[in-house]
């Protein structure tokens, strides 16, 4: 990282694309490394102590670092004091963070790979990972220009041109597209006796946090007004709405009109509420056959039209806007910024004998576009298609 960085500098340059994705894988292997030796330094101090004290890893008294994520939850509630934790209040306090504690990467991951589980967007989208340095901080990205009549290539106009003729000029549209981490906070209430059971309590915590976090982010991601929260690619202006043949109906000629409007050629999904299942089980094209068959003994989840599709809470019920929704989430940019951390206070449920634990992180998303597509024909698309009401 440093050759690359002095190389950029005495060009008096900065990177080029194939430079910063090499600079950034290096970043991203760095903080892992920087991870695991913190966590081999720790160990190599217990079982030096452990042998100082006659004790072993496999002693139950041996006291290392944290079995697990409840292990920590209850560690900290019982005794914040602790010098296993004094690293991660360090993390906390550094990110401004009052009072709380930094979750260990071991951990988070477990919280985020739940989450990744039931989410729709995250996985899809591009994901820009946290800045060790300054992780809240704004972050500006290049972004084609696709609004007001530019093409699908942002401007770049393609001529040709005969032997020792002079080369056109192209004129590509660039935006900037501004990404700052908000906060985003969930809680939950747990008795002192489940936090006293670390194993059972880490696994409950894992599953309710991780369903919680994937939920709140989706919501946001598609249905986000931009204000103090991500911007939804439903409620950007590069989503097209397709007007509905029937109020409270969605129809084969719905559907289709959809998939017409929607850039092809990506990894499009479905998103749907699952209100509409009575009316999409029984939906038949204009031969009779019916258009989705899902293997019902194994999902309802299965392909409509060829694409998969998925059913989400965060979907509107049946007859609202956005009730279902085509899209291409690679269009859509997540920064991530500070977190996981948490908190737990035994203070407003004292007398019950129940601790509040709140989880809170930072993030932002938006649409890498700012308006539909429009194809060479004139023809217009977008890589996000909702289904909205009828015409009136």
């Amino acid at each position: 990282m440093r050759s690359m960085i002095t190389k950029a500098e005495g060009e008096k340059r900065g990177f080029n694309d194939e430079e910063e994705s090499a600079y950034t894988a290096l970043e991203k292997e760095q903080r892992e490394l920087e991870g695991k030796i913190k966590l081999e330094e720790r160990k190599q101090q217990n079982a030096m102590s452990a042998v100082e004290t006659k004790k072993t890893v496999d002693d139950p008294a041996f006291e290392g670092e944290f079995r697990d994520f409840g292990d920590l939850l209850a560690t900290y509630r019982s005794n914040p004091s602790d010098e296993r934790l004094r690293e991660y209040r360090e993390l906390a306090v550094g990110a401004n963070v009052s009072g709380g504690i930094f979750v260990p990467p071991q951990y988070s991951q477990q919280l985020l790979e739940i989450a990744a589980e039931t989410a729709v967007v995250r996985p899809r989208a591009v994901v820009i990972p946290a800045d060790g340095t300054s992780p809240d901080a704004s972050i500006n990205l290049p972004a084609l220009d696709q609004g007001a009549g530019s093409n699908i290539y942002g401007g770049v106009e393609v001529t040709w041109i005969g032997e020792g003729d002079e080369k056109p000029e192209t004129n590509a549209k660039f935006r900037e597209l501004q990404l700052t981490p908000h906060e985003v906070a969930a809680h939950i209430v747990v008795t002192d006796k489940l936090l006293r059971n670390a194993p059972a309590v880490s696994s409950i915590i894992n599953r309710l946090f991780g369903g919680a976090i994937a939920a709140a982010e989706d919501r946001a991601f598609m249905f986000g007004d931009g204000v103090g929260k991500p911007l939804g690619a439903f409620t950007s202006p590069a989503a097209t709405t397709i007007a509905r043949k029937t109020a409270a109906v969605i129809t084969y000629v719905d559907i289709v009109a959809m998939l017409s409007k929607a850039k092809l050629g990506g990894s499009l999904v479905w998103t749907a509420s699952q209100s509409i299942l009575p009316q999409l089980l029984t939906m038949k094209d204009e031969a009779g056959n019916l258009i989705f068959q899902p293997n019902i003994a194994a999902d309802i989840g299965g392909t409509l039209l060829g694409y998969p599709i998925r059913f989400t809470e965060n979907s509107p019920a049946l007859g609202t806007i956005g009730d279902l929704t085509l899209s291409d989430f690679g269009y859509y940019v997540i920064k991530d910024g500070a977190g996981i951390f948490i908190q737990a206070s035994d203070a407003p449920l004292f007398t019950q004998n129940k601790t509040i634990i709140k989880a809170f992180w930072n993030v932002d998303g938006k649409p890498w576009v700012n308006g539909p597509f429009t194809l060479a024909n004139g023809y217009q698309v977008s890589p996000f298609v909702k289904l909205g009401v009828p015409t009136p």
